[in-house]
């Protein structure tokens, strides 16, 4: 199994950040290597949808993701049914921004196939992703937290 854990700071609150990671329309906007398609507008734990978006080395994929964890505001784990990368997000309060903590990696599916798969999710390619991530999600939620904050 490969992991990567990275935290950041996103100057923007709590429900600002939660709104877009709740609404899989909205993930393009904050996330541009992925596109979703036939998902709810708000997802609950087991909700399943399908992200079309570009691999390790750039491969093109289309790949059914599941809602395995999801706590209101708080917590949000998405894993690929094909592969096994997931990605699990945790978020706290600090102070009218968001402390998010993102872990990224890959526990293989059974048989050779989730083993390949996982094998080229590299070290490399999940810290070039968490960080993507974070930065994207960081402008987008920062942007619309600037309006949503009292002067």
């Amino acid at each position: 199994m490969s992991s990567w854990r990275q935290q950041a700071l996103i100057e923007a609150p709590v429900e600002s950040v939660w709104s877009l990671l709740e609404d899989p329309s909205r993930f393009a906007e904050w996330n541009d290597a992925v596109a979703v398609t036939g998902a709810p507008t708000r997802i609950e734990k087991g909700t399943e949808l399908r992200l079309r978006g570009r691999g390790p080395f750039g491969i093109p994929a289309t790949t059914t993701f599941r809602v395995e964890e999801l706590d209101e505001m708080r917590e949000i784990k998405l894993r690929c049914q094909r592969s096994g990368f997931y990605s699990h997000w945790l978020l706290t309060d600090a102070r009218g921004d968001t402390f998010a903590e993102l872990e990224m990696g890959v526990e293989p599916v059974p048989g050779i196939e989730g083993k390949a798969l996982a094998a080229i999710h590299t070290k490399r390619f999940l810290r070039t992703a968490a960080e993507r991530t974070l930065d994207g999600l960081r402008r987008v939620a920062g942007q619309r937290g600037e309006t949503a904050r009292p002067e």
